[in-house]
């Protein structure tokens, strides 16, 4: 299986016993390396405990690759402790001193090229003794072309290299820990894989692995750094008719060498007729519409234009409204249908009704309410309408990325006011106290016309006299009740 490590720190050998070898005459070992990683040469005294003889010293050498008997000087190390390099090796070749006088020689070279390859040799004294490590170093190492950073949609081809000089049985590449089959945008040939068209999901480590005979294997990574689109390939954006719709085009990545401002930005709108009606943003990642309403939906183009390419990306907007079957304000006991509509077609969700409150107030304590309260399916159905029904009412879409968009629609019913949680409204009780009101309303009337004319018949004496003598004569036992009669009559 491949090793996955980043390139500055992957070191691979032959054989992994080979770090534990210890040091013996005359034997050659063979250590694999990454080109721009740190390569490590063992070396070092088998059994050896405590501090070495202090009058010891180490002479690195490696064979002339033009004239195998010319040996050149890598490193040295005097038994005074004075370093001695050579001018190719300033930098990047060391022995560790907290391990030198414990027994270990071994040689680092950071960051390994494809010149380093060789045989090598360390030459140590200590005493009256003398030994030698023997090794021979060979690099991988996986090129692209073109090198850099890539845009979305530009070709790549990766070709794996070694120094060894037999050519390997087999080889496979593995991106992201999975094997890759030549295929589609795929094509191997010989030692290299071509992509035809890259994408932003090809970001990341590609693994070479070279198989030799006798079953040696030996693996090489390179990153690469594709530059496109972040998120989902066909994002869809929901939002309520009336509200701003905010539709993402954002980039993965910062261009290497680049500023963003010079990343060139441009939206366009597809109507339905396939026609493109242009957008000014200013380079904006981002557009902006504010208060979209349902001519507003449908399908937007991101064009990105980075170094000289031009990447696309669709954006759906999708406009969420509710329609009631009664318009207006609705009178209490009506079936009434409350549809979650959205101008495109959905894709795989489903639709929640939910009560939220009789105002933003109540938001809280209603979303914590009883199942009651919630109902799925794309119409909200009151067979008879309450006034505990007025309020808000959302109707939000869920998918498998979770809640994808809502919309609101209040609900007011006609004669009735919204109940809170702290008030109960009785219809009963208010028509009892308005027949009470009219009942007295009715009595003090009748008894202020009944002051009015008693106090009118003793103000004129005469004119009851009057009346009486105008009337037909009956019985004594009668006139008192007449008279009576008479005044209240007047």
């Amino acid at each position: 299986m491949p090793f996955d490590a980043p390139a500055a720190t992957l070191v691979l050998l032959s054989c992994f016993v080979a770090l534990h070898l210890p040091m013996t005459d005359g034997e050659e070992q063979r250590v694999w390396a990454e080109e721009g990683g740190r390569t490590v040469l063992p070396c070092y005294l088998e059994n050896s405990s405590g501090e070495v003889s202090k009058r010891l010293s180490v002479r690195w050498e490696r064979q002339g690759s033009s004239s195998p008997q010319v040996h050149h000087m890598v490193l040295q190390v005097t038994p005074s402790g004075l370093k001695i390099r050579a001018h190719s090796m300033i930098s990047r070749a060391s022995v560790r001193d907290q391990d030198f006088l414990h027994g270990n020689f071994s040689l680092q070279i950071q960051p390994t090229t494809n010149s380093d390859m060789g045989r090598y040799t360390a030459r140590v004294k200590y005493g009256s003794k003398v030994h030698y490590c023997e090794l021979k170093l060979h690099v991988a190492s996986v090129t692209a072309n073109p090198p850099g950073q890539l845009v979305e949609s530009e070709p790549v081809n990766l070709t794996c290299n070694s120094t060894f000089p037999e050519k390997p049985i087999k080889i496979r590449w593995f991106h992201a820990g999975q094997p890759i089959n030549t295929y589609g945008r795929f094509q191997m040939a010989d030692q290299s894989l071509f992509i035809s068209r890259s994408m932003g999901s090809d970001s990341g480590p590609w693994v070479c692995e070279l198989t030799y005979a006798g079953g040696e294997r030996v693996s090489v990574t390179r990153h690469l750094q594709v530059l496109g689109f972040a998120g989902p390939t066909f994002p869809v954006v929901y939002v309520e008719a009336g509200s701003d719709a905010h539709l993402p085009c954002t980039l993965n990545d910062n261009p290497v060498g680049s500023d963003n401002s010079k990343v060139a930005i441009r939206w366009s709108h597809v109507t339905g007729d396939g026609l493109k009606a242009n957008l000014h943003q200013d380079n904006n990642r981002t557009l902006h519409l504010p208060a979209v309403g349902p001519g507003s939906a449908g399908q937007y183009l991101c064009e990105a234009t980075i170094h000289g390419t031009t990447i696309s990306k669709n954006v759906t907007l999708v406009v969420m409204t509710v329609y009631p079957n009664i318009e207006g304000p609705v009178l209490e006991g009506s079936h009434l249908l409350l549809t979650c509509s959205l101008s495109h077609p959905p894709g795989k969700v489903h639709v929640q009704w939910k009560w939220v409150g009789s105002s933003p107030a109540y938001r809280s304590e209603a979303a914590s309410g009883s199942s009651e309260r919630l109902s799925f399916g794309w119409v909200r159905e009151f067979f008879k309408v309450s006034p505990e029904d007025a309020g808000i009412w959302e109707c939000s879409i869920h998918g498998a990325e979770g809640v994808l968009g809502s919309v609101q629609y209040r609900l007011e019913i006609a004669g009735a006011q919204v109940a809170s949680p702290q008030q109960n409204v009785m219809p009963g009780m208010t028509t009892y106290g308005l027949m009470t009101f009219l009942f007295v309303l009715v009595a003090f009337i009748a008894a202020l016309t009944l002051v009015r004319r008693r106090t009118y018949s003793r103000n004129f004496p005469a004119l009851d006299r009057l009346t009486a003598a105008a009337l037909p004569r009956k019985e004594v036992k009668d006139t008192v009740h007449e008279e009576k009669v008479l005044q209240i009559e007047l």
